[in-house]
């Protein structure tokens, strides 16, 4: 009996566990459509009229996009593109050589 009880207790824990890491995270499957809602309401918020509000919903506004942009750093879903000291040198250095 005691067996019994355990085998489907850990069967029971096994059969939970599966089906939470089955889940997925719409935000990872595709970051294209995510980056498209994401921009929708980054020009939802650029079309806002700031002086008719009040100080907590512009901090909100404030929170929501700074949660944003740390989402796109985050991802790497952010298209800056950073170029060295040395490299801009060894760059202009061809180009020099080059001409």
């Amino acid at each position: 009996m005691k067996k019994i009880r355990s085998f489907i207790v850990i069967c029971t824990v096994m059969l939970g566990s599966t089906v939470f890491a089955s889940d997925t995270d719409p935000k990872i499957a595709d970051p294209e459509v995510r980056v498209e809602q994401i921009e929708t309401r980054v020009h939802e918020i650029w079309k806002m009229d700031f002086s008719k509000m009040d100080n907590a919903e512009k901090l909100q506004i404030k929170e929501e996009l700074k949660s944003i942009k740390k989402e796109l750093k985050t991802d790497g879903l952010d298209s800056r593109v950073s170029l060295s000291v040395g490299a801009i040198i060894i760059i202009l250095l061809i180009l020099i050589l080059i001409t």
